[in-house]
């Protein structure tokens, strides 16, 4: 026997081509929603990283400067008989021997070695001739420095990203180039370095060896913006990182 089959209805059909193509629209803008929302989110976050990254770099940097300008100045000449001149021995340190607003020299037994180390920092501009500045931090022995006066140290310290550069009368050095529309003349003109005698009085302008002798503290400024600006206002946002540091080793004999 013959099994009976179930006649088709003759108004059934499939999707049509105008359907079809409605279907993949929304797909399609769904899909583009989702994954523009994902890129803001992963832009987002990599801004907040790299203003993270920047003040936690940027912080070390300077920690680790107050504690060399501590230490600068030991051993000092009063501490061996005779008291000998430090200019020109290499082991005495003669503590700040050169300062300006974006560049500082000193030395000191910075790591308990019984080794002068002669440090320094200096500001340097980016390839256009302005900031963003990196801040650099280089050392040499004082032996090599007393051998060769115009030795240069190899720079293994840095801090990028920074936009200050005054030249200690309320301008900047560098100015600063940065994309998008952002005003940053308000960071711009901050000295780097700042000193300051016995009394906390500052003491303007550059000084080199017996020079720097009034010098008793020293305070560092970076105003720093990080790799990223800020997705809604299209600016990098400024940071402000400074510390201040005093030298317990000063009594020097040049």
């Amino acid at each position: 026997m013959r099994k009976r089959q179930t006649p088709r209805h003759k108004n059934s059909r499939g999707f049509s081509l105008l359907e079809m193509v409605m279907v993949v629209a929304i797909l399609v803008t769904v899909t583009g929603i989702i994954l523009a929302g994902i890129s803001r989110m992963v832009t987002r976050n990599s801004a907040e990283a790299s203003k993270v990254d920047t003040v936690q770099e940027t912080r070390d940097f300077i920690d680790q400067v107050v504690r060399d300008i501590h230490n600068a100045g030991y051993p000092s000449s009063i501490v061996f008989v005779g008291a000998p001149a430090c200019t020109g021995n290499a082991g005495v340190a003669c503590g700040i021997v050169s300062f300006s607003n974006t560049h500082i020299e000193y030395e000191g037994d910075l790591d308990s070695s019984g080794t002068v180390q002669h440090i320094f920092l200096n500001v340097l501009p980016g390839a256009g001739g302005t900031c963003p500045c990196t801040l650099q931090r280089g050392v040499l022995t004082k032996a090599t420095v007393v051998a060769n006066p115009a030795a240069v140290p190899t720079y293994y310290t840095e801090v990028n990203g920074i936009i200050n550069s005054g030249n200690g009368a309320g301008a900047s050095n560098y100015g600063v180039t940065l994309s998008g529309s952002g005003n940053y003349t308000a960071y711009t003109t901050a000295d780097v370095f700042d000193a300051y005698d016995v009394n906390g009085a500052s003491i303007s302008g550059s000084c080199t060896g017996a020079a720097c002798v009034s010098i008793r503290s020293v305070q560092i400024s970076a105003n720093v913006v990080p790799d990223y600006s800020d997705l809604t206002t299209k600016t990098f946002p400024a940071i402000v990182v400074t510390s201040k540091a005093r030298l317990n080793n000063s009594v020097t004999i040049y």
